[in-house]
């Protein structure tokens, strides 16, 4: 039976130890630790490949189920996978790498590259900046990122929505347009028939419009599965 007592008096002192330290103080081999972690509940940290361990009742994790501890980080969510999945599918309009890593303390390219080959993200290029949405909150997160402009800024007015010399094309409808382009329908005669299948008034012309205005069908705009 693991010693509980004696882990929460090895971490009393030090809110956050690595394996090797953890080696040095119990004189136990890595495999015996991390199954007596395992037993009295643990977090490794999402940065550092995992370097850093703490106790599971330890964490203070903030209303981004986030906990940083000098150069440790931990999440609610424990894996950086998983964090940031979590993270983009919760938010209001998405997130860009740069927000991300922003908010999260280091990069994390590879891994959203990762949740969106995997189909568990979706992704828009704009601008030149992947912007990253969740699966099934496509439709709120696009309608409130500002994707017909900087492709930053969050949507304040309807208006702005719109494309120039297109007064016709609502920002309804461009929305409906992408969001049919983020699940996969790469071409606008796919486009099209989808929305027109779902009683859409949408015209042909529209989605070849915001085809062009957004470069949609171009090497590296819209990268699909």
């Amino acid at each position: 039976m693991v010693n509980r007592v004696r882990y929460e008096d090895l971490f009393c002192d030090e809110l956050v130890l690595t394996i090797e330290q953890l080696k040095q103080l119990t004189g136990r081999p890595r495999e015996s630790i991390l199954r007596d972690l395992k037993g009295v509940g643990y977090y490794s940290s999402y940065n550092e490949k995992g370097k850093f361990y703490t106790l599971a009742d330890t964490p203070e994790f903030d209303a981004n189920g986030l906990w940083k501890y000098k150069d440790a980080y931990f999440s609610v969510n424990r894996t950086l996978l998983d964090t940031a999945e979590h993270l983009v599918n919760v938010s209001n309009a998405g997130f860009m790498h740069s927000e991300l890593r922003q908010l999260l303390g280091i990069g994390i390219q590879n891994s959203l590259y990762q949740l969106f080959v995997s189909d568990r993200l979706a992704r828009l290029q704009i601008n030149g900046q992947y912007v990253y949405f969740g699966k099934e909150s496509i439709d709120s997160q696009l309608e409130k990122r500002n994707i017909l402009s900087t492709g930053s800024a969050p949507c304040t007015d309807d208006e702005n929505l719109a494309i120039r010399g297109h007064p016709e094309i609502d920002f309804v409808l461009i929305i409906d347009i992408l969001i049919a382009v983020l699940r996969g329908n790469k071409t606008e005669s796919a486009v099209y028939n989808n929305l027109c299948r779902a009683g859409s008034p949408v015209t042909e012309q529209q989605v070849m419009t915001v085809f062009l205005h957004y470069n949609i069908g171009k090497k590296n705009t819209i990268i699909q599965k």
